[in-house]
């Protein structure tokens, strides 16, 4: 909603984290399995499959200084290097 817009963050394929923020903190939860309840939907309608790590919860500064913390070193990992690419012969 434009009250409390969801942001979703690729941190490495496949792994996404959905987060709003608002001081309601019971609607926002909802708010969040709502749209996971969504993007499930659309994606078992292709054929796909999605599994959730983590239902949504509310969040303390520290820990989403911990959560920005490892979603960065994911980020990091993930990052393609030199001699990832495969050899051209």
């Amino acid at each position: 909603t434009d009250n409390s817009p969801i942001k979703i963050r690729l941190i490495a394929p496949p792994i996404y984290v959905l987060s709003t923020m608002t001081l309601e903190k019971e609607s926002g939860i909802a708010l969040l399995q709502k749209a996971i309840d969504v993007i499930l939907e659309k994606i078992s309608a292709k054929g796909g499959k999605m599994d959730v790590k983590m239902a949504p919860k509310a969040v303390s500064l520290k820990e989403e200084t911990e959560l920005q913390a490892m979603m960065e070193r994911l980020e990091l990992e993930n990052r393609e290097v030199e001699g990832d690419e495969p050899d051209e012969d």
